[in-house]
C-alpha cells in the first residue's frame, strides 16, 4: 500500500483512531471482568451472621463515562446495609467500652482488583499493538 504525502495525515489519523477504539473496547471488557471478580471477592470475604444479609447485599452497578459514554465504569456497593460498611471494615467503639475488631474485606478486594485491572489493561495495549 502506498500513500501519497498529501494523504499521510488522513491515513495516520485513521490508523490511530482504529487503534484507540480497539484498546478502548478491550479496556471496557477488562473493567467489567475485573468488577465481577471484585464483587465475588468482597462477597466471599464479607463477615456474616445468621441472616447473611450483609454478605448478600453486595451488588455491582455498571455505568458509562467519558465523551459520548464510551468508557465503562463499575461501582460495587452494599444495597442492603451500605451505611455499615465502614463500621465493619474499620471497627468501632462499643457503647460499653472497648472496640470491635476491624474486619477488612473491602480494601483487600479493591487492591486485588486494582492490580488485576492494571495487568489486563497492559495486556490489552500490548495486544492491540500487534
Amino acid at each position: 500500500m502506498t500513500i501519497q504525502p498529501i494523504e499521510f495525515s488522513d491515513a495516520l489519523s485513521s490508523i490511530l483512531e482504529e487503534y484507540g477504539h480497539e484498546i478502548q473496547e478491550d479496556v471496557n471488557k477488562a473493567v467489567l471482568k475485573t468488577g465481577e471478580k471484585a464483587l465475588k471477592t468482597v462477597r466471599q470475604k464479607s463477615p456474616t451472621r445468621k441472616s447473611k444479609r450483609y454478605r448478600k447485599g453486595w451488588t455491582m452497578k455498571k455505568g458509562k463515562t467519558g465523551v459520548g459514554g464510551r468508557n465503562v465504569s463499575v461501582t460495587i456497593y452494599n444495597r442492603k446495609m451500605g451505611s455499615f460498611t465502614h463500621v465493619i471494615e474499620k471497627g468501632h467503639q462499643k457503647p460499653t467500652g472497648g472496640r470491635t475488631a476491624a474486619r477488612p474485606h473491602i480494601q483487600p478486594a479493591y487492591e486485588e482488583a486494582e492490580r488485576t485491572l492494571e495487568r489486563e489493561v497492559q495486556a490489552a495495549i500490548e495486544e492491540a499493538g500487534t
